[in-house]
């Protein structure tokens, strides 16, 4: 019993990540990573003009693309401040996402885009969920005033997720 007891002390401490492990945040990383998931929202919202089937998609995808444009321009001067490119094109993962989305038929097509974008929703709002204790106050304050929005979207697109039968993977 207490070999078993020691045993599992070390297993959690050897797994257990405290927060002396954790990297410092990293603004220019923030801006760059969370600027390449809005700008493949804003990419896939227009593939989803020509593939989405069902009408809430098509919906949902005008609101997605307008929310993310406007989320590059809000994090365009964080950028220009920093000195930080922001992304004109995709990454490769990002266009090979794009590239898997544009083969999908009708229903399954919609069932997908939605998967990318709670997945991306989810990426965004864990970004801005570290950037919200940022030692940066312009990050800081973007993270605060960006986040209801994209929470609120992150729901509706996981309804629409829930909706089209959850994930057609």
């Amino acid at each position: 019993m207490r070999g078993t007891l020691c045993i599992a002390l070390l297993l959690a401490a050897a797994c257990h990540r405290g927060a002396a492990d954790d990297p410092p945040f990293n603004s220019n990383a923030f801006i760059t990573t969370t600027a390449n998931l809005a700008l493949s929202d804003v990419d896939l919202g227009d593939e989803a003009v020509r593939k989405a089937r069902r009408p809430e998609t098509k919906q949902l995808r005008a609101a997605v693309v307008s929310e993310q444009r406007a989320f590059l321009a809000a994090l365009a001067p964080l950028a220009q401040q920093r000195n930080v490119a922001l992304p004109s094109i995709l990454e490769d993962r990002r266009a090979a996402l794009h590239q898997n989305l544009s083969i999908l038929p009708g229903q399954t097509f919609d069932r997908a885009w939605a998967l990318a974008m709670v997945q991306d929703y989810d990426a965004i709002l864990i970004a801005l969920r570290e950037a919200s204790q940022s030692d940066d106050p312009g990050v800081r304050a973007f993270a605060k005033r960006m986040r209801p929005t994209i929470t609120a979207r992150r729901k509706a697109v996981g309804d629409l997720l829930g909706d089209l039968g959850g994930s057609p993977f």
